[in-house]
């Protein structure tokens, strides 16, 4: 694809997935993202010989190769300035042994296969700015399991400033559990597990019990 003159370019992508159907819907959405696709292929192999001297975005969705194994391909490609390409990658099936893994060699974003399209273009741009994106199927593995997942860059010891009874909720809440379970499992009345959530919001900057989660699970908040 060529730009327009003025379009606004904002970098080079890769996109790699066995169904051609998905990759033409993942090349558009990066396209008006004015994100130029050098490829599009069936394995990552065949994409990454497409790649100049600056990639800035790989999109991996089932292409029967290792992930870990691409993961530290990418990371030898050239990106933009002194920061190698982000990673994104599209999921079938996830286990909570296969999330650590990706985790560890800082893959940014791990979202469900059958995400819709509007939601893969913002969790692009969020990539691209710099943060970490979990949603889907890869989100509730990560929560059940505890896992942990920091933005890039953030302190360790950052803790969105909540108190060590508020994580606690903050926990149980990715658990799914009701209020009343809450409190009866952290021998708390329902008033004072109302009192944390409402602090927990605040300090979040959120509005409801996903948007908590989401949020905890980005920053590493989840004890």
């Amino acid at each position: 694809m060529r730009l327009a003159p003025n379009s606004r370019f904002t970098g080079v992508a890769v996109v790699a997935d066995s169904w051609p159907l998905l990759r033409a819907g993942v090349r558009q959405t990066l396209q008006g993202m004015s994100l130029r696709v050098a490829a599009d292929e069936a394995t990552f192999e065949s994409a990454k010989a497409a790649v100049g001297d600056r990639l800035d975005l790989v999109v991996v969705g089932n292409t029967l190769e290792d992930p870990r194994d691409i993961v530290a391909q990418v990371r030898r490609l050239p990106g933009a300035g002194d920061s190698p390409p982000k990673i994104i990658f599209l999921l079938d099936a996830v286990d909570a042994g296969g999330l650590r893994h990706l985790l560890t060699d800082g893959v940014e974003g791990l979202v469900q296969r059958s995400i819709e399209l509007p939601d893969l273009k913002a969790a692009c741009e969020r990539v691209l700015a710099g943060h970490r994106v979990v949603s889907g199927g890869p989100l509730s593995v990560l929560a059940s399991a505890g896992l942990e997942l920091r933005e890039p860059g953030l302190d360790s010891d950052d803790r969105a400033g909540l108190t060590r009874k508020e994580r606690e909720v903050l926990s149980q809440l990715a658990q799914h559990v009701s209020n009343k379970e809450i409190a009866e499992r952290l021998h708390v009345s329902a008033a004072t597990v109302k009192t944390h959530l409402s602090n927990i919001y605040g300090k979040l900057g959120v509005t409801s019990r996903r948007e908590a989660v989401v949020v905890g699970v980005e920053r590493g908040l989840l004890a």
